[in-house]
This record gives structure tokens, sequence and C-alpha cells, in this order.
């Protein structure tokens, strides 16, 4: 294959994934590894922290970029697009790592977890393969990787970070940066964890009204928040009522906790109700 064939080749790939290109991708486009060597010494490309990565030099970087090339890894051959127009996607980045992705909470996300359809074994690299039983609606393409939505990704890290600060730090930035986020379906998901956060078992809408209580550190702005949604919505919002009664009902004992934002809950909520419109 002719150098101008080659370069077009490369360019061609890796213009459909953020400017990277696999070693596996290159064979089987009949690029062999030596042109990629040679084009690492040209300067052309340049290798990733991950075996058998390489991204252009001239390409825009981003502070995804090693995520990105982690989850290339964990199909080397298959080229994005394809992998990502899958009825159901090999690898769904998740947990702290889709967190980063959804600029949610702060925590660090190596190794990255990935969730595979079935068990792979996870070496001691940068990716974390996990099986679990992803449901269609809690993944989401995003810049062209698969991940997991944000109240899946909530969701998974009370189970994967032992913290449960780390969920509510992530749920706090869905809810500050105005995110349509899905709280009926979160409190489906945070359900089975319900007893870690000293609700009854499956109780998902006292747990979701836990953490949100966490979240916020504030609760007057969660029931404010809450009164808003049930006063303004001309829909009925599923379970978004029991929510607010949920959290009015816990709140003696978060304040017994908290007592800095100890309050009278009541006079609060007749103050939204009494305070005049726009």
């Amino acid at each position: 294959m002719k150098p101008a064939s080659i370069a077009r080749r490369i360019a061609d790939i890796a213009g459909t994934q953020w400017g990277m290109i696999t070693t596996a991708q290159a064979r089987v486009h009949g690029v062999a590894r030596s042109n990629l060597a040679y084009r690492v010494r040209a300067g052309v490309l340049e290798r990733t922290d991950h075996y058998g990565i390489y991204r252009l030099a001239a390409a825009p970087t981003s502070p995804l970029d090693d995520l990105r090339a982690a989850w290339l890894s964990t199909n080397p051959e298959a080229l994005a697009p394809e992998r990502v127009a899958m009825p159901r996607p090999d690898a769904v980045v998740a947990s702290a790592a889709a967190a980063r992705i959804h600029g949610m909470g702060d925590v660090y996300p190596a190794p990255y977890r990935i969730i595979v359809p079935g068990r792979r074994q996870s070496g001691a690299g940068a990716v974390s393969y996990s099986w679990r039983d992803l449901d269609p609606r809690d993944i989401e393409i995003v810049d062209g990787l698969p991940v997991t939505t944000r109240e899946r990704t909530i969701a998974d890290l009370l189970s994967d970070e032992g913290d449960v600060s780390i969920a509510a730090d992530a749920l706090r930035d869905a809810l500050r940066n105005e995110y349509d986020l899905d709280e009926t379906r979160l409190a489906q998901l945070v359900a089975p964890r319900a007893e870690r956060l000293g609700r009854p078992a499956g109780d998902g809408v006292g747990a979701l009204a836990y953490l949100m209580a966490t979240a916020e550190m504030d609760p007057v702005s969660v029931a404010r928040r809450a009164l808003d949604r049930v006063l303004g919505s001309t829909a009925p919002l599923p379970g978004l009522q029991t929510l607010f009664d949920q959290l009015v009902a816990g709140i003696p004992s978060l304040a017994a906790t908290r007592p800095a934002v100890a309050f009278d809950l009541a006079s609060t909520v007749d103050s939204e109700l009494a305070r005049p419109g726009p």
C-alpha cells in the first residue's frame, strides 16, 4: 500500500474515534504495525498509556482521552462506531468513570469500571470489568461512548465506592446543573440499597429522600425543590409527592444528626405556599 493510502486509512479510522487508532484495527484494514511505528518516529502518531492504542499528534486533546483509549482497548479490533451501533453495547463505561463523563462528583475514576455482557477477567491495568444486567434505558451515548445514565451512575456509586457521600456529591451536582434527572427511575435503582441508607428494604423513595437531603445539605432547598415540582407540574409526577412526604417525616432524625440545619419545616412550607407569585 502506498504511503498516501496508508495515511488516509489511518486518518479515516482515527477520525471516527477521537483521533485514535489501535494496532488491531490497523491490521484489519491493511496497515502494518511497522507503518504505525514509522509514524510514531515521524511525530505523526503518539503512543498512549494503553498498549496498542495510538492517537494522531495533531488531534485535539481532551481530559477524557485516557478513558477513551481504555475503552477502545476492551475490544481493539472493532471500530468505535460499530460498537456503539450494537443493539447491546459490548462495553459500557460505569460508576466513577461515568460520573466523570457526566461531570458529577469528584472521585478518581481509575481503574475505569467497564460493564460487559459476560464475565471477563480484570487484569492489573486501567480497566476493571464488571458483569451486570443493564437495562437498555440505563445506557446512553455521550460523545461516542456508551455510558450509564446519570441515574444509574448515582445508584452504582452507592454500591461501588463504599461511601454514601460520593453518591450524594454526584446527585448534588446533577441537581445543581439542572439536568433532567428522572427521579422516579433513580428511586427504583436505589431501592435495593435502601437499608444501607437506614430505610426499610425496598424503600427506594425513602432512600432517595435521604440521599437528596445528604446531597443538598440543606433540607429547606430540598423541600422547596420537591414542592415546586409538585405545585408546578401539569401532569402527575409518580412518586414525587411520596418523596416529599418521606422527606418531611425524616427531617427530625436528620436534624438530630445535623443540629446546624434544624428548622421548622412546617413553617417553611407554609411560607412558601403563601409567598406571592412573580
